[in-house]
């Protein structure tokens, strides 16, 4: 970063002294590292980029995406679930990928009214105002309504009546309450039910989502692609060390260094197959870029399918070829961030008797046409998966050619449940007992991939502390907005600041060593 861009940045009204400070104090250590060998004509370095889903939380991914492009990170692969997925959506589609997009997106969100994604009943609006806005909601009214009761249970016992039948009359007054709240109930329930199960349709997110990606001029899915999924040396992209056999001739004295360093780990019989695999492949050895590809994803869950969907890798299970050049890819992010009864869930009809689609179906379900489901029904991808870095997950690589970054979200309240709480926390009331199995089933995918691949969370992974702030805060105010976008900006500060590319790329290559039991499992079981 030269002196005449960090002052342009510190002139930026939205950041905090506090990220002026961080950023005036870490620049030179950060604007003199390498965080990947693929670089563009401009110096640019490229990286894979995941995002986790958080809400209303978005403001802190577009602060650490702007944390990573001021210096000079760019992204070949972007994917992210719900408020992640928003983020993935805005960066394939605005602007090249050679060019920074987060003050772009920020001015997007900044200029977004959440309130407004709130467009069901009005009472889903006011109450939920309430309950966001005044911390003891629940309890107030909870001692209200206790306050009700016992007047009206002491009604009949303090006020005297006339005749037997008044007196009767009076033993009936506290069935009123009751009464009232099974009407209301009732007109909740069958809201819900002529609501398609959601409080909101979610119409006007999908509307102000397309409607952003229209001023890119991107109108449909086919669009989208075409602009943004690019292979191999259509990237334009360039190997650090050289377009020839650089990549080539590193990959195989790497393989040897490592060798050599954990000779008394190794399985020399897998290993000889594994560096003859690598020596034989001229794939790499006359293309540092095969295999090489740009891409989106955003994750949704299919509940009449029962599964985790990629789009739009796995689009043509719902969405014909046909129908892919005529929908706003603004159908997938409103797929993605379906928050069950918060949003209705999305739904598409599917045409069984498309060649495409019965190909899909085939292919990723081994599905025969007379056995396709008639629609998908979708929820948050969060359910299922939040933060989807499983998705870049790849079993071969013989030398890492760019490394992949996470970003996860958090706040005070979560930071404090991950220490762990005592059993009898846990089981205190049938609430927190139902809220620890409701999350420790949400993500379980991620978690489970996490507890595999350690390396990721060593490497790759930042969290980003939202503070106090609620995920389902749509009445958040400009000035929150800004706090969120600071604290992801420096938590990028600080992950930049430590991370060490030659250091991944070794421990990447241990890790798929292990993965092919190269590495003697019981010699090193800290690795990976």
């Amino acid at each position: 970063m030269t002196a005449e861009n960090l002052n342009k940045i510190l002139e930026d009204s939205s950041l905090s002294q506090a990220s002026k400070d961080k950023l005036t104090a870490l620049h030179e250590n950060i604007s003199a590292k390498e965080f990947s060998d693929l670089l563009d004509q401009s110096g640019n370095q490229y990286i894979e980029f995941v995002q986790e889903g958080g809400g209303v939380w978005g403001s802190a991914l577009v602060g650490y995406l702007y944390g990573l492009e001021v210096f000079g990170i760019r992204f070949l692969k972007v994917a992210g679930t719900s408020a992640g997925a928003i983020n993935t959506m805005l960066i394939a589609a605005c602007k090249t990928k050679e060019e920074s997009k987060s003050e772009l997106i920020k001015d997007i969100l900044f200029s977004w009214d959440f309130a407004d994604f709130m467009d069901g009943k009005t009472y889903v609006k006011t109450t939920l105002h309430a309950m966001l806005n005044n911390k003891d909601f629940f309890k107030i009214n909870a001692i209200i309504a206790a306050i009700l009761f016992i007047i009206l249970i002491s009604i009949p016992f303090v006020v005297s009546s006339a005749t037997i039948l008044n007196a009767k009359l009076m033993f009936l007054i506290p069935l009123i309450p009751a009464v009232i709240l099974f009407f209301c109930v009732k007109k909740l329930y069958n809201n819900f039910r002529k609501e398609n199960s959601g409080l909101n349709p979610g119409n006007v997110f999908q509307n102000t989502m397309q409607n952003a990606l229209d001023q890119f001029g991107i109108k449909t899915v086919a669009h989208l692609n075409e602009k943004f999924i690019q292979k191999e040396r259509d990237l334009n992209l360039n190997y650090r060390y050289g377009n020839g056999q650089e990549y080539y001739t590193m990959t195989l004295q790497s393989i040897e260094k490592i060798k050599v360093k954990n000779k008394e780990h190794i399985d020399q019989t897998r290993y000889r197959i594994f560096y003859e695999s690598a020596l034989n492949n001229d794939y790499y050895k006359n293309n540092p870029f095969y295999l090489l590809k740009s891409e989106y994803v955003v994750i949704t869950t299919d509940i009449n399918a029962k599964i985790k969907v990629e789009l739009p890798t796995m689009a043509n299970l719902y969405w014909s070829e046909e129908e892919l050049k005529h929908i706003s890819p603004a159908e997938f992010v409103r797929a993605s961030m379906a928050v069950p009864f918060f949003f209705e869930p999305f739904q598409k009809q599917i045409n069984k008797d498309n060649s495409s689609v019965k190909y899909a179906w085939r292919y990723w379900m081994n599905t025969k046409p007379e056995d396709i489901n008639p629609a998908g029904v979708f929820i948050d991808g969060g359910s299922i998966s939040n933060f989807p870095i499983d998705l870049f997950h790849a079993d071969e690589v013989f030398y890492p050619r760019m490394p992949l970054f996470g970003v996860q979200l958090t706040s005070d309240s979560a930071i404090l449940s991950e220490r762990g709480k005592t059993s009898a926390e846990i089981m205190k009331t049938p609430f927190s007992y139902a809220g620890n199995i409701i999350s420790t089933l949400k993500g379980f995918n991620d978690k489970t991939f996490l507890t595999k691949h350690t390396f990721y969370r060593l490497y790759s992974i930042q969290s980003v502390n939202c503070g106090t702030s609620s995920w389902l805060n749509f009445f958040m105010k400009r000035d929150e907005k800004e706090e969120l976008f600071n604290r992801g900006f420096q938590a990028a500060l600080d992950f930049l600041n430590g991370f060490d590319w030659e250091k991944y790329k070794y421990e990447r290559m241990m890790l798929t060593m292990k993965e092919k039991k190269i590495l003697k499992e019981e010699d090193t079981p800290t690795v990976g």
